[in-house]
């Protein structure tokens, strides 16, 4: 205990020992409180100088009512303090060590103010300090910060070369991120699960331009569909992991439909194969000139329908642009100038279907 770098101070009711520092920049002013009583310490940090003194009271109280033997796990309490938005208090013994002496360590409980969308009461403390330093990067000492709700989540389909693997077991993700940067951009098929912490499960896959599903309530098999627009499933989704009340109104968001994107898949010999995903007609247009760098690259555009336009670089500079008919098992194209090919791609855009047959000098490749 660094005694000889605190000073003595009361904070509420309590007697305790403070110490101030400034640090680099990534934690700025760090302000370390520490009670010792009956052999007992309990310990808060605050840093990027957002200590303030009644959350500081408000917790230490709350460390009064904290059981003596937390067995390796968590206990979270409600926690109010007037202008913050963290509302429960989470009480932990450390199982990374904080003073380099396991004695300390083992009496030592760590109080610090949460918000009730980011830990799940009962967890095992070393999951959650896993969520703290690695998985959710949770800032737990910065008193000050906006709530950063959970998703526990997996993937319950293969995603080859997705953002995330299938797998069995959840991990915690930021419920924010997932929703805008992963979800959004999900391969035709795949289905990811989230769960918040107090038990919603919600699965959903992309369809088109739109996330659709099922919420399953806690504790019941009553399951809620859910269709929400892909590029404004957090608005609509943010209540579930947030905390809030969830009604059928929240799970069937409104928007308009995504004008000039398609779904394309692409492969190099480079960078492999890209998985599907709904990009912009532009994204796909710039996409041509990757695809005629290298020999036997290719790209596959589907339209809302599923009508679909496919390129390939064959030679210098040339590109064999095809529409397959699965029922007649055949394909009908031809070595296209790059404008032919930006002119199919618009049209697969904006109409929904394959210009392809209406071009001239048009070869049939029968397939197998």
């Amino acid at each position: 205990m660094r005694q000889r770098d605190s000073v003595p101070a009361r904070i509420g009711r309590h007697d305790v020992r403070m110490e101030t520092m400034r640090l680099g920049a990534a934690v700025g002013e760090l302000t370390t409180i520490f009670r010792v009583r009956d052999g007992a310490v309990t310990l808060l940090r605050a840093d990027r100088g957002s200590f303030r003194e009644d959350v500081a009271a408000a917790l230490l109280d709350a460390a009064d009512e904290t059981p003596d033997e937390l067995s390796g796990r968590v206990h979270v309490q409600p926690l109010t303090v007037d202008d913050l938005r963290l509302d429960r208090v989470v009480a932990y013994r450390s199982e990374m060590g904080w003073t380099g002496d396991p004695e300390l360590d083992a009496v030592t409980t760590t109080i610090a103010p949460v918000h009730r969308s980011e830990v799940r009461p009962d967890e095992p403390t070393a999951a959650f300090e896993d969520n703290i330093g690695m998985l959710m990067r949770l800032p737990i000492n910065t008193w000050s910060r906006p709530p950063k709700p959970r998703a526990d989540t997996r993937q319950l389909d293969d995603w080859p070369g997705g953002r995330m693997r299938r797998s069995r077991r959840t991990a915690p993700w930021p419920a924010e991120y997932l929703f805008t940067e992963v979800a959004p951009d999900l391969g035709s098929g795949v289905r990811v699960e989230a769960s918040d912490v107090r038990g919603h499960r919600l699965v959903v896959s992309r369809s088109w331009d739109r996330l659709t599903g099922t919420l399953t309530l806690p504790g019941t098999d009553t399951e809620l569909p859910v269709d929400v627009p892909r590029l404004a499933a957090w608005p609509a989704l943010a209540p579930i992991f947030a905390g809030g009340d969830v009604t059928l109104a929240t799970l069937t968001g409104s928007g308009r439909r995504e004008r000039d994107v398609l779904d394309v898949t692409y492969g190099t010999e480079e960078g492999g194969i890209e998985v599907p995903a709904l990009r912009s007609l532009d994204y796909c247009i710039d996409l041509l000139d990757v695809i005629l760098r290298e020999l036997e690259s290719w790209a596959v555009f589907a339209s809302r329908s599923d009508a679909v336009v496919q390129v390939r670089c064959e030679g210098d500079k040339l590109l064999w642009l095809e529409t397959p008919d699965a029922e007649a098992g055949s394909s009908v194209g031809k070595y296209a100038s790059l404008d032919e090919v930006v002119q199919m791609l618009t049209v697969l855009a904006r109409e929904d279907r394959s210009a392809v047959a209406e071009l001239e000098d048009l070869t049939t490749v029968i397939w197998g």
